[in-house]
């Protein structure tokens, strides 16, 4: 959108809003701004858990109290009613339109972890994999800036931090932001996600907690457990007030996730799946996390701060592999699908070749982040100037065996219910004896990123009625990234004939059972021992005729990207009184130039862009408790430092498949340009009481050059399928959220404890088809996305039980093979509940249960496949996931 259309737009919204007539409301309460933003402190008393204003926010006159319809002097509010009101709070007198969650107590979200947690805000999804809510979306999409404290932080080569990395033990609150203001850091085209830590300045004095709990995860069938402690201090000193906080977690949890699989299809008359199988993917996953922080005001008007986080991630993984190869093998009895003639339904081969595998895995990942700053009140004006270091590195590494036997007999049914089934004759899958070492992968990669961040804000409160607030600010930032890694190739066994798995003493090592809930028909098979190939991987390497140590990092896989951003902002906070209407908000602009230098084996690229980032915010008391709001800002998203990658590894297909391509690839692509949006958002928000409320949101997102990664031929000395991220072109997502929350305080007795939540979204969104043509669904947005939450608090017990549901989705696009190109995901549901109860104020004790009702995952090729246009329905992947319980404790003096 041009400049002069985007006037016009800030025109036509404030036409629009001037001209919207009711009755008259008296300004609200700014109390609940979120405190992460500069200048702003947070009570975290539960009772009385809300943020101070920010110092770029209007300040109008505060009002009366909401009372409740009930009689307040019966109403105490704690837990998670109180999480649940200072979210509402922060909610309606925010500038932006945002949603927040709010830490009960000390150590305890409403979930076990930050993106477990979002998953209940509305308009916002999470994917799920290795025993955890993963990737969190706003809308459907996963273009999210993060903060931490309000301040940039990444993990490895990414552009922001995974959520799931830090301990919900630690957490204050999490504040999501659908629309922009120019102090803002910029990065998201979805949306920013701010995960406040606590500060010592929060609490009224001293403060100890604890918390503890053991986690057991059915499907691992073992136990883990939490723990965390924080201790905060304040003291009156001959030099001002100091407070010092220090904060610690450590989590280990033991997960399994199932898979049954059926893959890409391929050969004639009848197209049978090249591979049929299953795994087990076992984990060992533990993060330490500490959190310091020390504040220091030697008057009412200076402040110094330093604050340090370190998190890291340990994880261990063992996956086992059965691998079924229809056609390696006398292919027989191959019967058409009755609807896809084209398609097996099933088939049987003869001396079948088959394979087992076992991949082991070991991934760390080391975040530090460190901040000083100061924050000086000079009359009317705030000065506040900040320096962050960030230092992530992540050493990843993988040992992968092959092993192989051969079946008198494999009969597959490839789609019962949704998922394959496998039947063996005259084989014995838990005898050692009959496996044979074939292949190893022996790989190992280090991604480094390093980052220093100068950023200053000067706020000033002018004597206007109209102008509540000026504020300009400036960020540098100099970041550096460095990826090596060994190149994913197989080292075949030196001699055709492979050796015995028994031939190691202690190798061979039988896979967990039960595979999917049996519905695979295969349970337990024999892999490689994951302890010997990590600990003792020299004794592997040399059978394969290998030399001893680490395998030397591939120059052709090796990236090095230098970043320098220079960001510029300025922005004004307004209130105007209309007729006894208040109409308040905050408009600017942020210019931000971005240097890219990026550099490889032979190559590099250089790009050097300036975006200008204009936005506003405004809000419309039509009542005390009732408030329209409008906002309209253009985003960007700058590529992640990994999709600008500028090399390409290619692997063979093997003699396995009958596949139309000599081999595979996957990169990155050093071509691609920042996503480019102008969104435009509205909503009306009705609060009549301080827990109770009724919203609705529509929004418009109109992309350009927006990122999607997907398969293509290319040639490479032969034709091969490459993965890799793509500008898709122009496209949009829009959609509308509504939201309810309420407890039923004029219910008698113990049932005036009870609440709902229910809140829902509708998405659509679609972006340039660049293969075939026309439009195509963006990936990962379901049409439809709803939490359905029943809430108790009384007598010392709290309790919430929560669904949540969405429909289906495209997982990804051109996945090769003769069925369908576009894999969809089936609807995917969860219920979970979270229950304590608090016998004395200092001590709560917990229970908590997740995946109750053990749903499974399913996905299919589903569409028309992208050479023939012909439509295909078949499924993919079945997954199962832990269903878990936890007890715990928590105590707080």
């Amino acid at each position: 959108m041009r400049m002069a259309q985007y006037g016009r737009l800030f025109g036509g919204t404030s036409i629009l809003i001037l001209a919207i007539t009711a009755q008259a409301a008296a300004a609200q309460d700014a109390s609940g701004t979120p405190a992460s933003r500069t200048s702003a402190t947070q009570a975290t008393t539960p009772a009385t858990q809300e943020a101070a204003p920010a110092s770029d926010a209007a300040q109008p006159a505060p009002q009366a109290p909401i009372e409740s319809d009930a009689n307040a002097d019966d109403i105490i509010v704690t837990g998670v009613r109180a999480s649940l009101a200072s979210a509402q709070s922060i909610k309606r007198n925010a500038s932006q339109i945002v949603d927040s969650i709010v830490a009960e107590d000390i150590g305890k979200l409403p979930d076990n972890t930050v993106a477990d947690a979002l998953q209940r805000v509305t308009g916002v999804q999470v994917t799920r994999g290795a025993g955890e809510a993963g990737t969190v979306l706003i809308r459907g999409l996963p273009n999210v800036a993060t903060v931490l404290n309000g301040r940039e932080a990444f993990t490895g080569v990414g552009r922001g931090f995974a959520l799931q990395d830090i301990p919900a033990e630690l957490i204050a609150g999490v504040d999501v932001y659908k629309t922009s203001t120019p102090d803002l850091v910029e990065g998201g085209v979805a949306g920013l996600i701010d995960v406040r830590l606590r500060r010592p300045f929060d609490f009224a004095g001293s403060q100890v907690a604890a918390s503890g709990r053991a986690v057991y995860s059915d499907q691992a069938k073992k136990w883990g457990y939490i723990g965390s402690g924080l201790i905060s201090q304040r003291w009156d000193t001959g030099i001002g007030e100091m407070g010092l906080l220090v904060a610690a977690s450590y989590n280990k949890r033991l997960y399994q996730d199932q898979t049954a699989f059926d893959f890409v299809s391929s050969g004639t008359p009848i197209a049978t799946p090249d591979t049929v199988g299953g795994l087990y993917t076992a984990g060992d996953r533990r993060r330490t996390a500490l959190n310091a922080s020390f504040q220091w005001r030697p008057n009412a008007d200076v402040e110094f701060y330093a604050d340090g986080v370190f998190t890291r991630y340990d994880n261990k993984i063992a996956v086992d592999f059965f691998i079924g190869l229809p056609k390696a093998g006398a292919l027989s009895n191959v019967v058409a699908n009755a609807e896809f003639p084209l398609l097996a339904a099933s088939s049987t081969t003869t001396n079948a070749y088959t394979l087992t595998s076992k991949q082991a895995y070991l991934n760390r990942t080391d975040n530090y982040q460190a901040v000083v700053g100061g924050k000086w009140t000079l009359g009317q004006a705030v000065l506040n100037t900040e320096v962050t270091y960030n230092y992530s590195k992540v050493p990843n590494r993988n040992a992968i065996l092959d092993t192989s036997f051969n079946v008198p007999r494999l009969d597959v049914n490839y789609d019962v219910g949704g998922t394959p089934q496998v039947a063996l004759t005259g084989v014995d899958l838990t005898d050692p004896g009959i496996y044979t070492i074939r292949t190893l992968f022996d790989n190992n990669s280090l991604d480094t990123s390093e980052q220093i961040a100068w950023r200053n804000d000067l706020t000033i409160k002018p004597d206007s009625e109209v102008i509540q607030s000026l504020k300009i600010g400036t960020r540098y930032t100099h970041r550096n990234v460095r990826s090596q890694a060994t190149a994913s190739i197989p080292i075949g066994f030196p001699s055709a004939a492979g050796a015995p798995l028994t031939s190691i003493p202690g190798f061979a090592s039988l896979s967990p059972g039960g595979l999917v809930k049996g519905a695979l028909g295969i349970d337990r098979f024999v892999t490689a021992d994951t302890g010997i190939l990590l600990n003792d991987t020299d004794t592997i390497r040399a059978l394969f005729g290998q030399p001893t140590g680490p395998r030397a990092y591939e120059p052709n896989l090796a990236f090095f990207n230098g970043e320098d951003t220079y960001a510029f902002y300025g922005q004004v906070g307004y209130r105007f009184d209309l007729g006894g209407m208040v109409l308040d908000g905050v408009a600017g602009a942020r210019v931000v130039n971005t240097v890219e230098d990026l550099n490889g084996n032979g190559v590099s690229s250089k790009q050097n862009y300036l975006n200008v980032l204009p936005s506003i915010n405004a809000r419309l008391g039509l009542t005390d408790t009732l408030f329209l709001r409008a906002a309209a800002g253009k985003t960007v998203t700058r590529p992640e430092f990994g999709q600008l990658n500028p090399l390409i590894t290619l692997v063979p297909s093997g003699a396995t498949g009958t596949q139309q391509y000599i081999g595979t690839g996957s990169g990155g692509n050093p071509d691609l340009q920042p996503i480019r949006s102008t969104a435009y958002d509205a909503s009306i928000e009705w609060y009549p009481a301080r827990s109770t409320s009724i919203t609705a949101a529509g929004f418009y997102r109109d992309l350009s050059g927006y990122i999607q990664t997907y398969s293509q031929p290319e040639n490479f000395g032969g034709s091969y399928l490459v993965n890799r991220p793509r500008n898709a072109g122009d496209g949009y997502l829009a959609g509308a959220e509504v939201a309810y929350q309420q407890f039923f305080d004029f219910l008698p007795g113990a049932l005036s404890g009870l609440g709902v939540q229910l809140n829902g979204t509708y998405m659509d969104g679609k972006t340039d088809d660049p293969i075939n043509g026309g439009k195509q669904r963006i990936v990962n947005v379901s049409h439809w996305a709803y939490n359905a939450v029943a809430i108790y608090e009384k007598y010392g017990v709290s309790a919430r039980l929560a669904y949540n549901w969405r429909s289906s989705y495209v997982d990804s696009y051109n996945s090769g093979g003769v069925q369908a190109s576009t894999i969809l995901v089936d609807p995917v549901s969860r219920l979970d509940f979270s229950g304590s109860y608090s016998p004395t104020e200092w001590l709560t004790l917990t229970f908590d249960a997740t995946n109750i009702l053990d749903d499974v995952y399913h996905d299919r090729f589903k569409g028309k496949n992208s050479v023939t246009g012909v439509f295909y329905d078949s499924p993919r992947d079945t997954r199962t996931y832990d269903r878990t319980i936890q007890i715990g404790a928590r105590v707080k003096f």
